[in-house]
């Protein structure tokens, strides 16, 4: 059928257009978020000094190295502003990590843009559509309206399916990345637990560091893995419609709280499990989002299938 052909015509390029549209939305989110990053680097960056600036002896100095083999028979009140140095270089490490994470992310969104000609397409829009009108007017004009609309309903939601389906893939790698997290944090705790209660002595110590490294990496890839899914969620609540809407504005915000806590004092036990609780807590929430998702999907599906069958009664009458 010649209208059905026009029809898919359209929607593959309808559907480039709307990666351009997005890719471009995602270049600003993600230079605003690396911005974002810079910020929080220069802030740590100037808190770090101002405690350099009140410490002696600091040269070629680790704030982690230091707090993990603090022994507790230093002044108090320079082993409180040690631990505070320590969390501030955790926190700026961090943010290091995800500008650079971020910025590769960018790189490759702006090759992907530069892919797509959307001078060439927007002029191959102009044709189909031109033609899809003249058809419609020759053959059905009663129902011309009805039809472009239903075809437009259903672009609209197969490119909303199609985002859902990023989102909920994204969000599985965050499940994964977390789980990863937790069960390195789990390690951590069991080492803690027997130097602190058992007496481990330097090799439980030794090897709880070495568990909490793993943990800090294993945290930042669930932090960069979080923030993708973030992202992606973003693109499903703009393809949302009237029609078939899509929450996303409760989710959590993780940027803001998820690793405000979760590095302090790494060797005090009972800090190792708030840290694990609050990785549990976020993958509650993504789990939550997930199955939310999974639903709107099934039901952007069930929705598609009732505006072919009615866009095919229309053109089989």
């Amino acid at each position: 059928m010649e209208w059905q052909q026009l029809q898919t015509e359209q929607e593959k390029i309808h559907a480039q257009l709307r990666k351009a549209s997005r890719l471009k939305e995602q270049s600003q989110l993600l230079n605003s978020q690396i911005e974002l990053t810079q910020q929080e680097i220069d802030q740590h960056t100037a808190a770090l000094n101002q405690i350099r600036s009140k410490l002696d002896k600091l040269d070629s100095f680790s704030f982690m190295n230091m707090i993990r083999t603090w022994t507790g028979q230093q002044d108090e009140l320079r082993a409180e502003k040690i631990d505070k140095a320590a969390v501030l270089e955790l926190k700026m490490n961090e943010a290091k990590k995800m500008q650079v994470d971020l910025t590769e992310d960018n790189i490759q969104v702006k090759h992907k843009l530069r892919q797509i000609d959307e001078v060439a397409l927007q002029q191959a829009l102009k044709q189909v559509l031109s033609k899809k009108n003249k058809y419609l007017q020759l053959h059905d004009p009663a129902q011309a309206a009805r039809l472009e609309h239903l075809a437009n309903e259903e672009m609209l939601t197969k490119q909303l399916i199609t985002e859902i389906q990023e989102a909920e893939e994204a969000g599985e790698v965050a499940l994964t990345k977390l789980g990863q997290a937790a069960a390195s944090l789990h390690s951590a705790t069991g080492y803690s637990t027997w130097d602190t209660f058992f007496g481990g002595g330097l090799i439980a110590t030794h090897l709880k560091h070495d568990a909490l490294d793993q943990s800090e990496n294993y945290l930042h890839s669930a932090q960069i893995a979080l923030q993708r899914f973030h992202n992606e969620l973003l693109d499903v609540h703009e393809m949302s419609t009237k029609s078939l809407h899509v929450e996303t504005d409760g989710f959590v915000k993780f940027a803001d709280y998820f690793f405000d806590d979760i590095f302090s004092a790494w060797s005090v036990h009972s800090k190792i499990s708030t840290a694990r609780e609050q990785v549990s807590r976020v993958q509650d929430d993504v789990h939550n989002t997930i199955w939310r998702l999974r639903d709107k999907h099934n039901k952007a599906v069930s929705y598609l299938q009732t505006i072919i069958e009615e866009k095919e009664a229309i053109l089989n009458v």
